[in-house]
Formats: C-alpha cells, structure tokens, sequence
C-alpha cells in the first residue's frame, strides 16, 4: 500500500511538472544573467589576518541591480570568502558590499576591452578568534579581457573584529553571465 501511494504521488508530480513546463510558449531564456563569478588570492595587510597565511583563495560571486544608483555607472552587490582552505571553520572572512562601477570612456567605450574603477561600502565577518562583523569600505580597478571575462585588483579595509580587519588586496578573474 505504501510503495502504491508513493508510486502514484511520484506519477502526480512528474505529470504536474511536465504540463506546467508546457505552459511557457513565450521562448523565455533562463540563463542567468547579471551575474558574475570571480576567483583569486588575497594577500592580507593585517598582521592578524596574516596568520591564516600569507596568501588566502578568494571566492567571489556579483550581483549586477537593474537599475544603477548613479548616471552612467553599474551598481551590483558583492559577496566574498577568503579563506586558508575549504573547511569552512575558523579564520575566514566574508565582506558583502553595495559597489560602484565607473567605466572609462564612458557610456560609448567598447564592451569587452573596458577599463574601469570601483567603489564599494559593506560589512566584512570576520572569523579569526570569534565571529563579529565590521564596516568595510573597498574599491579597485578592473579591465574586461573579453566580452565575458575580467581582471580586478580590489583593495579592502574595516575596522577591528573577530580578532582582525578585513585589510586586504585581492588578485581575481571572473567569469560575467
């Protein structure tokens, strides 16, 4: 009786998906966009951060808001994990951050070979002796290597928490959706 019933709720919901799919005729497409994935190394400027290592991976993920703040600019949310390796345990950092990005040239520059400057303000958790937040205040430069890939320098500051501040230059190469 059990296998019947879990039999026929299997039939249901594979029957309900297939006609709900069926419903889309507008030729919708579903690939993210807005969207950006970037990866690298931070190099700590606090001595306490330092003692995670010299060097830390840094895994990052943007975020691009439809509508810019300022005038001839991208606004995007990021969100970063600097870390000395994937155990996600102590002596970690993630900075989020509201950004700015101001391209050269303008609104008339070449997609795909623009150089362009970056300012953000967030809050950086930080996870050294205890987990605390701080402010955090980041900018940078970056310049797109193709129509979808990039290279930022970003330089990261905050005031003292966890045991540490968020005081960092990042190295990273991402991947726009």
């Amino acid at each position: 009786m059990r296998r019947t019933l879990l039999g026929a709720a299997l039939v249901a919901a594979l029957g309900v998906s297939a006609v709900a799919s069926a419903q889309d005729r507008t030729g919708t497409d579903y690939t993210p966009t807005g969207m950006s994935l970037r990866g690298g190394v931070t190099i700590p400027l606090d001595s306490t951060l330092s003692r995670l290592g010299n060097t830390l991976f840094d895994i990052g993920i943007d975020y691009q808001v439809p509508t810019s703040f300022l005038r001839n600019s991208e606004t995007y949310i990021s969100f970063d994990y600097w870390a000395s390796s994937l155990r996600f345990n102590k002596g970690s950092v993630i900075p989020i951050a509201i950004n700015q990005r101001f391209y050269s040239g303008g609104q008339g520059a070449l997609e795909g070979s623009r150089t362009y400057l970056f300012v953000g303000l967030g809050a950086a958790f930080i996870d050294i002796d205890n987990s605390e937040a701080a402010i955090m205040v980041r900018g940078g430069i970056g310049k797109e290597l193709g129509p979808n890939t990039f290279f930022e320098t970003i330089g990261t500051f905050s005031d003292r928490a966890g045991g540490g501040r968020a005081n960092a230059v990042a190295f990273n190469i991402g991947y726009r959706f």
